[in-house]
């Protein structure tokens, strides 16, 4: 129970604390949070506790929702309970959500130790189910006309970004600070964050309080800039007035021209004077005479009147004195003013005896004009007129001006253009607030409002401006960016931990493998080294007998001696050739480019060709051969021949050479749907750990082996490769000093490519009688000693060839001397024998001209290069003789049909 508690009470306060701060520091506008901690608060709780966090994310919800409240006994309302209760339940149903999806949907908890489980759940936890609080959110705050509807997409994508945010950073946090056993790795995730995110914070705060206040101190300036404005307007109507006073002051008489002459100056300067008007007072026994005056001054149809109560104009009743509008300007408009006695409202008069009593401007309450036909309102400015102040019965009457506060506000707006609209209301009746200007305005927000007293009037002025967000923009993407890069800095500080965790904790088992994988290691590098060791013995070996039987035959005399001592160094040739062709096998296998095919195999014959190849070696040890083949007199067998007798050649070379006396026995034999070979031996035999390694490349039973018998390491590993690439297996039996035997097995349906059937590329030729006499034959070849070999063994048939050292001098020769036939060198400078062969080809246009390739690279990608080059065969050096003039007469006589 004191758990649930405990649990309870730290999420509420850890979701209302968080809450309360980035609402006070970090909202934008109300509501528009880059970052909104809450939410992963919310996540975190739910997949560390289960339902258990139910409580208190609600109820940390429910109090964050309470900070907008204008007052805390809001949430007695039951309509703002239920709003505030609705939002809090969807923060929940988001948070729940969340952690359905990541442990039952996806089932790929935030596993902290790995980084694309941590960023996976996170994106579906955060800007997946962060859509769910803010659409319910903005709906919620629209429905209940909190706020307008064009601003909600912009609610809802900054209550969506802000919540995304906070699950992004603060529920990886959480879990850090949870998950992690040891204090290191929970701080070295949560202290750098924080201090990051606070950083951010603290940064995006004081931006934020020096805008605020550069906004107040603009909109402050704003305001003392359009109050500045509006008092110097009305002073400069008070200005006209008080000079157009001091006009008629000085002169007793004014007649209409000089006063339209005076007050056209003055209404060029102020637009918003809507027009200016001469009231005197005329005493009642002088009514006739002032009447008959103006009229001589053009006004024929002049005469003091006043409005009925049906609004129609009719002779002023009997008063003791009148003010009648004598004079008005602009004329145009303001016809119907003209005589009409201002005294005969009782409204204008209190504000007429006021201003003469006290000697000063009074202006009156707004009131619609006679002489408009529309619903204009506007105020009467009125300035006493005294002929000498010092006598108090030489008053002469009014200077008035009537000021229409709607031009008043447009040559406001006009001037300064900041885009401010007025309101202004007569606030002199402080229980009747009466309206003098509205401006037409949408979605405009209070600027400023203050009182204007003037002419003994308290004017109410507010001044309005158009609302935007748009000033925050940058300030809020600012905020996003750095929350995000809190984020990226979260996600490597817990991919860096968790990796630290598991090497750690796979330290002592990665060390047992590295020690092992060293002892490997060792163990490759001396095989490997008494490998090249062999290598060196294999390859020196034959080198020191051809070059010692070389030398023993030049000094001979005696031709027959000369000639065997080098039939013998042809044999030791062979042996190096051997050598090389194992390792040139090999590595064909290890690079997967060996290529095998299938055709019929009389394994009768096979056998046959064996017996003859080795022999005379089991002739010169006096051992003896035997044959065990099966009943079947003909063994049939589809499979790659050269392979096959490359295997059972190697085996019984090993078999010879392993044993000093006895027997050596080749048993073939079919059984179901396999063949079998096995090649006994009664020589040394192989010890127990022998056998685990001798199918192993560069692999012998033990140092000495190559010591005593020589070899590479090399032929068993490529007789068990071959043997599995042809679809079989090999095994082995032996025992120490009791002989070996190795056995394998063959598919009789093979898996290997089938052979096209295509004719023999060479005819069984005796060489003995070919002659290339006839014939023209160039030699491209840089080195002088295979220039030198090569013409010689071609003069043996009656053919001098021409040499050529590069691929530029053989495309002169070619091009000069008609040819039968190239052979042609692949490595030489300047132009290789590829590029030549192309040229030959594409530019001479010597397509039936045929060239050999004759180089030392035996790999079949150098074939197949040669050939897509242009090239019609290829032949391999050292040079086999009988080979060479076998495909020379090949392709001549294939040029000249």
């Amino acid at each position: 129970m004191q758990n649930i508690f405990t649990l309870t009470f730290g999420l509420t306060f850890a979701y209302f604390i968080t809450g309360f701060f980035s609402n006070s520091l970090l909202a934008i506008d109300g509501y528009a949070v880059a970052s909104w901690p809450p939410s992963g608060i919310a996540l975190a709780g739910f997949l560390l506790c289960g339902r258990r966090a139910f409580v208190g994310v609600l109820l940390g919800a429910l109090l964050t929702n309470m900070i907008h409240l204008d007052h805390i006994t809001d949430i007695l309302h039951w309509q703002l309970f239920l709003q505030a209760l609705a939002v809090s339940l969807a923060a929940v149903l988001q948070a729940w959500v969340g952690c359905y999806f990541i442990v039952k949907i996806i089932k790929a908890p935030l596993d902290l130790s790995s980084l694309k489980h941590s960023v996976q759940s996170l994106i579906i936890a955060g800007p997946a189910c962060c859509v769910i609080a803010a659409a319910i959110g903005t709906s919620l705050l629209m429905f209940n006309n909190i706020i307008p509807v064009h601003t909600a997409f912009d609610n809802f994508v900054a209550w969506w970004i802000g919540d995304s945010i906070g699950v992004l950073i603060f529920t990886p946090l959480i879990l850090a600070a949870f998950n992690y056993e040891q204090m290191r790795n929970r701080l070295q995730v949560i202290l750098p964050a924080t201090l990051i995110y606070v950083v951010i914070s603290i940064s995006f705060y004081a931006a934020a309080s020096v805008k605020k206040d550069k906004d107040i101190q603009k909109q402050e300036a704003k305001v003392a800039e359009v109050r500045l404005e509006i008092n110097h307007k009305l002073d400069e109507v008070s200005a006209h007035l008080a000079l157009l006073s001091t006009f008629f002051a000085s002169s007793d008489d004014v007649s209409y021209a000089e006063f339209k002459r005076f007050t056209t100056t003055q209404l060029d300067y102020s637009d918003e004077v809507l027009a200016l008007e001469w009231v005197p007072k005329v005493p009642l026994s002088t009514v006739a005479q002032y009447q008959q005056q103006i009229r001589l001054e053009g006004f024929n149809e002049f005469y003091i009147k006043e409005q009925s109560p049906q609004q129609q104009w009719q002779s002023v009743t009997k008063r003791d004195s009148y003010y009648p509008v004598q004079y008005v300007h602009p004329m145009l408009g303001n016809e119907e003013v003209v005589g009409f006695d201002l005294a005969s409202n009782a409204q204008i008069r209190n504000v007429m005896m006021m201003s003469k009593t006290s000697n000063e401007l009074i202006i009156s309450e707004p009131m619609k004009l006679v002489q408009s036909k529309q619903d204009d309102t506007a105020v009467l400015f009125f300035f006493p007129v005294f002929g000498d102040l010092d006598i108090q019965g030489d008053f002469r009457g009014f200077v008035v001006g009537v000021i229409k506060l709607a031009r008043l506000a447009d040559t406001l707006q006009f001037n300064h253009h900041s885009q401010v609209s007025i309101h202004f209301y007569d606030v002199t009746d402080t229980q009747q607030r009466q309206l003098i200007y509205r401006a037409p305005h949408t979605d405009s927000k209070l600027l400023s409002e203050y009182q204007l007293v003037i002419g003994q009037r308290i004017w109410q002025v507010q001044l309005f401006e158009p609302t935007t967000q748009t000033s925050w923009i940058m300030y809020w993407f600012a905020q996003i960016l750095g929350m995000l890069f809190v984020w990226l800095l979260i996600t490597f500080l817990i991919s860096v931990t968790g990796t630290n965790i598991q090497v750690r904790e796979q330290v002592a088992q990665q060390t047992r493998v590295l020690r092992q994988e060293k002892q490997k290691a060792d163990e490759a590098s001396q095989i490997k080294s008494q490998f090249l060791a062999n290598m060196s013995h294999e390859v020196r070996t034959p080198i020191n007998g051809i070059k010692g039987l070389h030398y023993l035959a030049l000094q001979q005399r005696d031709w027959q001696q000369a000639r065997h001592y080098i039939e013998q160094a042809d044999g030791a040739l062979s042996v190096l050739l051997r050598v090389l062709n194992d390792v040139l096998d090999f590595s064909k296998m290890e690079a997967g480019k060996l290529d095998l095919i299938q055709e019929p195999i009389a394994l009768n014959q096979l056998i046959d060709e064996l017996v003859n190849l080795v022999q005379f070696d089991v002739d010169m040890k006096s051992l003896k051969l035997i044959l065990e083949l099966d009943n079947n007199a003909d063994l049939q067998l589809d499979s790659d021949p050269i392979r096959l007798k490359q295997v059972l050649l190697n085996l019984l070379n090993n078999a010879i050479k392993f044993t000093a006396t006895g027997t050596i026995t080749l048993k073939v034999w079919q059984q179901q749907d396999a063949t079998y070979f096995s090649v006994s031996d009664t020589g040394i035999g192989i010890s127990q750990v022998a056998q685990q390694q001798l199918f192993q490349p560069f692999a012998q039973a033990d140092s000495s082996t190559s010591r005593r018998f020589g070899g590479t390491g090399l032929g068993l590993s490529i007789c068990k490769k071959l043997v599995e690439l042809m679809g079989g297996s090999i095994s082995l039996a032996s025992e120490e000093g009791q002989g070996s035997t190795f056995t394998f097995t063959l598919p009789r349906i093979s898996p290997l490519v089938k052979a096209e059937q295509l004719e023999p590329l060479f005819a069984e030729l005796d060489t003995s009688t070919l002659s290339f006499a006839e014939f023209k034959i160039l030699l491209v070849e840089d080195n002088p000693l295979n220039q030198h070999v090569a013409t010689a063994i071609l003069k043996t048939k009656g053919c001098i060839a021409d040499v050529a050292s590069d691929g530029f001098e053989a495309l002169e020769k070619v091009s000069e001397t008609h040819y039968d036939l190239v052979l042609m060198d692949i490595q030489m400078p300047n132009m290789d024998g590829l590029q030549a062969t192309k040229v030959i080809r594409d530019e001479l246009f010597m397509h039936q001209l045929p060239i050999i390739a004759l180089s030392a690279n035996a790999h079949d990608d150098d074939v197949k290069k040669a050939l897509a080059a242009g090239m019609d065969g290829y032949l391999t050096k050292p040079i086999d003789a009988e080979k060479l003039f076998k495909t020379v007469w090949h392709y001549l006589q294939k040029s000249t049909h």
